[in-house]
């Protein structure tokens, strides 16, 4: 074989496992939808990661996650693919069978009807590719079953192409140079911090802090992918020891669920007692006593804010009412007090509870050490300089609000 036949850095099979990952998130499903075994999928993207020496997707929340390398490796796959689509589109309008181009098509398809169409022979077309003239006809016969109609027509002078060819030949021109500019793309780009950040938020916690520090990463360091995400304690922790977050903060528990987990300190907070701005409670109820009949609106079981109110009516003798509606967001919570007779058992470090909604009021009654601490959950042994950075901005954000309460 001569230096005609060209070595581009992805197979399309490649291409489609890439994208198919990309699209549905895990090998297993990819290889369900693309008719071929979980290994054979498997193999194709290593393969692929392999001759491009780099990672194209990493293990994330909801599976497959591109790394930032592997954006641009999509990019270009969708690209070549949408393209074959077009050409694929335009060939079934000449038959009423479903063809099969863009599933199975390969580079060296194209690159046999490319040469028989500009030099009008399979024996020359053969010699210029550096092939055997029946790989040559095999070929032929195999792109012309998925495209369902004939290629060439035969003639004294030679093989004519007709005009599913030249649609095939045309498209090959189109996305050869898409196909070979991928490795030069990968290493043209900017020496920055790049990589994926993923961060875990419990229930009620940072929501006002977070956004804030993504924006200033993202400012600084376009090319890492912010992803950010809400669930509970036991999900978060496992998402974190396996690899699938990179970090999560919310309300600090007595320690970590597991010792490959370490807790830091973000900033203070205090429970605090909230209803309606005209809701008569605020009229009335001066002890935990006379909140006893109220409906309650508290964060799920097994959650530091649960278990403070319970504990508070175990502190006057009272069991915790059953009634109680449990909501999973901060601002859920308020909208509900808000537009309700209920009342809420909410947390709010200084500035927070200095820019409480005037439709919402803290009920005055004093309660038992309500100090609590909002913290961020990091894997002892995973450290890294985008954790480094989501840190120091997470600091600088804290200490730029409390500054203002």
């Amino acid at each position: 074989m001569n230096n005609t036949m060209v070595d581009f850095p992805l197979t399309l099979k490649q291409c489609r496992v890439i994208t198919e990952i990309m699209k549905i998130g895990t090998e297993k499903d990819a290889s369900v939808s693309l008719n071929l075994s979980q290994p054979s999928v498997s193999r194709a993207l290593s393969q692929a990661e392999s001759a491009l020496q780099i990672r194209i997707f990493t293990r994330g929340w909801s599976g497959a996650e591109p790394t930032s390398e592997g954006e641009v490796v999509i990019s270009s796959c969708n690209t070549l693919l949408q393209m074959m689509a077009d050409t694929e589109r335009h060939l079934q309008q000449n038959v009423s069978s479903l063809l099969k181009l863009k599933a199975y098509a390969e580079w060296r398809h194209f690159m046999v009807i490319d040469a028989v169409v500009k030099v009008g022979s399979a024996s020359v077309a053969a010699q210029t590719l550096g092939i055997t003239q029946p790989a040559v006809s095999k070929t032929l016969k195999e792109i012309e079953n998925m495209v369902q109609q004939p290629l060439f027509l035969r003639t004294r002078h030679g093989l004519m192409p007709q005009e599913a060819a030249k649609q095939l030949a045309s498209l090959y021109l189109r996305i050869s140079p898409v196909a070979q500019a991928l490795r030069h793309t990968l290493q043209s780009l900017p020496n920055e911090l790049t990589g994926r950040l993923s961060v875990g938020m419990l229930s009620f916690s940072c929501q006002d802090i977070v956004p804030v520090a993504f924006a200033s990463i993202f400012k600084q360091h376009p090319r890492i992918r912010l992803q950010a995400m809400q669930g509970p304690y036991h999900m978060l922790s496992n998402a974190l020891r396996q690899g699938e977050i990179d970090c999560f903060l919310g309300l600090m528990r007595k320690g970590p669920i597991h010792p490959d987990l370490i807790e830091l300190p973000l900033v203070r907070a205090q429970y605090a007692l909230i209803a309606r701005a005209d809701h008569p409670v605020h009229r009335y109820a001066k002890t935990l006593s006379d909140l006893t009949n109220e409906r309650w609106i508290v964060a799920r079981h097994g959650t530091p804010i649960r278990d403070y109110f319970e504990s508070l009516f175990h502190s006057i003798d009272n069991k915790p009412p059953i009634q109680a509606l449990e909501m999973l967001t901060f601002a859920s919570s308020e909208e509900l007090v808000i537009h309700s007779d209920a009342i809420a058992l909410l947390f709010y470090d200084d500035w927070n509870i200095h820019q409480l909604n005037p439709r919402l009021k803290q009920i005055p009654i004093e309660l038992p050490n309500p100090e609590c601490t909002l913290g961020i959950t990091l894997h002892r042994d995973r450290q890294s300089p985008l954790i480094d950075t989501f840190m120091d901005e997470l600091t600088l954000t804290i200490e730029q609000k409390l500054a203002l309460a």
